[in-house]
């Protein structure tokens, strides 16, 4: 069983690999240093990118990994309000787990935020641009809807909602947080997809790494997604490229800020 870094390029199979790949983001990325520890992110031409985070340790003098995410830096990018930060018993004191809301209507996204904490004055109330991204878990594909509805015997589900269907989603509900330990962020998208192309981390000229990159169609606007080659049959890459099929994905939205649009009316 492969690992969500895949998605990205990344072959890393178990959790050996992924302490390797912790400490090699650590000596070859960016380092945002913040108040309780740091961030590192390490970014390729392919737009593969992974966030680190790490705590320090004064007694000890040295560094303990918290958390380490892939990230696909794509061109999407949605002005979004900072509407509620969602906290649970497992989160990291670096992580952020948010709602982002578009102002004027009624669409949102639960999204993980990187970098949050390097991020001076970032609270609820606040607008931004973001560039989001979704590292896909579980993946399926279809030739068009009429397909899509078929094969999932689903003739409700929008085409082009973003759903959230995770612990946070139930939390937005008034559920008990208590009883919700073991569920993840998670989102459903039942998507077209409009254009696809072959994504290559290159290093010393030679390919080291490949991935599937998609745009899908979605109500708040076009969304990039990262897959690894194991989510689809070689065969259907012409296809998957030329745009139309439909993508029923479920996975974690990440977002990066770009740009503060709106202070906080409390600053």
């Amino acid at each position: 069983m492969g690992t969500v870094f895949e998605n990205i390029g990344f072959n890393i199979a178990d959790e050996d690999g992924a302490f390797r790949l912790a400490d090699f983001v650590l000596n070859s990325g960016s380092i945002l240093p913040v108040e309780n520890g740091a961030y590192a992110c390490w970014s390729d031409k392919s737009g593969a990118e992974i966030w680190e985070r790490v705590k320090l340790n004064h007694e000890k003098k040295d560094v303990e990994l918290l958390n380490i995410d892939p990230h696909f830096n794509g061109s999407t990018v949605w002005k979004l309000e900072f509407s509620k930060e969602f906290l649970a018993e497992r989160d990291d004191m670096l992580d952020c787990k948010a709602m982002l809301k578009e102002t004027d209507s009624d669409k949102f996204i639960c999204a993980r935020v990187m970098g949050s904490q390097a991020i001076a004055g970032f609270a609820p109330g606040a607008e931004y641009e973001f560039q989001v991204s979704l590292i896909p878990h579980s993946i399926g594909f279809f030739e068009n809807e009429i397909e899509m509805r078929k094969a999932l015997h689903d003739d409700t589900t929008a085409l082009g909602a973003i759903v959230p269907v995770g612990m946070y989603a139930r939390m937005l509900a008034g559920e008990n947080e208590d009883a919700m330990q073991t569920d993840i962020l998670m989102t459903r998208i039942a998507a077209e997809i409009v254009t696809g192309d072959v994504r290559f981390m290159i290093a010393d000229k030679t390919p080291v790494g490949e991935f599937l990159h998609l745009a899908l169609d979605t109500h708040m606007g076009q969304l990039d997604i990262s897959v690894s080659q194991n989510h689809y049959e070689t065969k259907m890459l012409p296809r998957l490229c030329e745009g139309g099929m439909v993508a029923v994905v479920n996975g974690i939205i990440s977002a990066k800020l770009i740009k503060r649009e709106r202070a906080n009316t409390n600053d």
